[in-house]
């Protein structure tokens, strides 16, 4: 009889509920870009409205490493995390396309609206100087997949 070693650091599937819960509070996480072959992950504050992700590239300037490789739908994959412990942890991937939001386009003021409610770093996006470099892009997700394990082991 086989049994899984690592059975107990494997994860189980999330409700939607949760998932729904962990991108509504985390507000931060890891996007993965692609450079040809070779992958490029980089943390970010993000806001969600149920419905899409809204990431902000804030850069100095609009030739940062981002924005080299991203450009209209660009798949992304965004990795949120809230980890307790070893056997306490939630992970949700968000995969999709991306589009560009225009801060002259009525969408706009949803995107900062999302960042407000729930964006980890919105401080750094109320200064008026900070909102000439931010470049706004909307995931519109086609995969949302989450894992997590919330018991302890059973000691033996």
């Amino acid at each position: 009889m086989s049994q899984n070693l690592y059975a107990q650091f494997s994860g189980t599937p999330m409700s939607r509920e949760d998932i729904e819960r962990l991108l509504k509070n985390q507000g931060y996480g890891i996007v993965s870009l692609c450079d040809d072959d070779t992958p490029y992950s980089v943390p970010l504050s993000f806001g969600y409205d149920g419905e899409a992700v809204y990431l902000p590239f804030l850069s100095e300037s609009r030739h940062s490493r981002k924005a080299e490789l991203v450009s209209e739908g660009t798949i992304v994959r965004l990795l949120v995390t809230d980890i307790n412990g070893r056997f306490d942890w939630q992970s949700v991937s968000v995969t999709g396309p991306v589009r560009s939001v225009d801060p002259d386009d009525e969408e706009w003021a949803q995107f900062i609206a999302a960042l407000d409610d729930n964006a980890w770093f919105i401080s750094g996006f109320e200064r008026a100087d900070s909102l000439e470099s931010i470049q706004g892009w909307r995931l519109d997700p086609e995969e949302i997949r989450g894992l997590e394990r919330t018991e302890q082991p059973v000691a033996e």
